[in-house]
């Protein structure tokens, strides 16, 4: 199993995301218990309700570990994103800040060529990068961009003692863009494996319905139950696809919003 189906469902609208991995589990959830009904008396349930109650400790001690794998892991690719993504975003903010250092006539193209490559580069991440990633196979699009966001900064020889101290920092401020470009566009791979989420999945499924195995008394209070139960299950779900996936979905967790203001840059 790879990524594809946990993408796609972190892809789908917020309404959408709700209904199907909420949604979905309740439904399971409340078929299985029809099915349990249908299959076993009574008197069965009660035969089985010790030893069932113990097998289905034993399975939610392994579903509580799994969850905990699992939001942990896209709770670390959330945050390792939106780190990055501030990281980037504030390195291309000081480079736009350094520009008016190099004052004077003699830089006036110099000053107009930085400005026009901070945008163009903001424009390219926002274009190109940003549709890719939330396809979930990032393309280096912006590479020209960059490669102009470059040389416009690093090419220029400064005058002054004061711009030629700057053009040392600059040159920390363009290799900071660069780490966290490159973090960026490497964000599918750090995401869950497609054998975590099958796991997640497959256990999931098993505590749903492990609980129809043993008598629940009323079979009204039984339902009830097993649908908050698979509420729970769903619930954990969609926050781990949400975190794992934090640049897809309607809305995202994470916008190119920095980038559409250094787009403004002048």
């Amino acid at each position: 199993m790879d990524i594809l189906l946990p993408h796609s469902l972190a892809a789908l609208p917020a309404w959408a995301g709700i209904i199907v991995t909420i949604g979905v589990p309740v439904v399971l959830a409340l078929v299985f218990g029809r099915a349990m009904y249908a299959l076993f008396t009574p008197h069965e349930f009660a035969t089985n309700a010790t030893v069932g109650a113990v097998k289905y400790g034993f399975v939610v001690e392994i579903y509580a570990v799994v969850a905990a794998l699992a939001l942990v892991g896209a709770w670390d690719t959330y945050q390792t994103s939106r780190d990055t993504l501030q990281k980037e975003a504030s390195g291309l903010y000081m480079l736009a800040l350094s520009v008016d250092t190099f004052s004077g006539p003699d830089f006036a193209e110099a000053r107009k060529e930085m400005r026009a490559a901070i945008r163009g580069y903001a424009a390219a991440v926002v274009s190109d990068d940003w549709p890719a990633m939330q396809a979930g196979t990032p393309n280096p699009a912006s590479d020209a961009a960059f490669q102009r966001l470059t040389r416009a900064f690093l090419d220029v020889d400064g005058a002054s003692s004061g711009q030629q101290a700057l053009q040392q920092k600059i040159g920390d401020w363009v290799g900071s863009v660069a780490e966290a470009r490159i973090g960026r566009l490497s964000v599918t791979s750090r995401s869950l494996a497609g054998l975590i989420w099958l796991l997640v999945i497959t256990v999931s499924v098993a505590v749903i319905a492990f609980q129809w195995f043993f008598n629940g008394g009323s079979a009204t209070m039984h339902y009830a139950m097993g649908s908050v139960i698979a509420l729970i299950v769903g619930a954990v779900l969609l926050v781990a696809l949400k975190l794992a996936f934090p640049y897809v979905g309607d809305p995202a967790l994470l916008t190119p919003r920095p980038f559409l203001a250094l787009m403004e840059v002048s």
